[in-house]
């Protein structure tokens, strides 16, 4: 089993922030779980901290008081600190993606 990453950096605005494994799980502990009352088809990208599944930009703006710079910066951190990321897609989004939430390769 690999180490699990302590902390991670973000971007908002220009500016670089760090978040740590334990503000996200302390986030996590705060925030309804996406999967409850609070779903929305539109927001494609969650993170699995325990058993709930949480949108990746109201994790990190909750467990670091600033806002991502959007949805991938969000999801790369989150994917840095090692929790499983999971996308929701359907329709179109299965064959064809949405440009916003693909990966770009390097």
């Amino acid at each position: 089993m690999r180490n699990k990453p302590d902390s991670a950096e973000f971007a908002s605005g220009g500016t670089r922030h760090t978040v740590t494994r334990a503000q996200v799980e302390a986030a996590a502990s705060r925030l309804p779980p996406a999967h409850s009352a609070t779903f929305s088809k539109n927001r494609a990208w969650y993170a699995l901290v325990g058993t709930g599944l949480h949108y990746v930009t109201d994790l990190v703006a909750e467990a670091t008081g600033t806002e991502p710079s959007d949805v991938e910066t969000a999801r790369l951190a989150l994917d840095a600190l090692d929790f499983p990321i999971v996308c929701w897609a359907w329709g179109d989004l299965l064959t064809t993606g949405h440009p916003g939430h693909r990966v770009r390769s390097t």
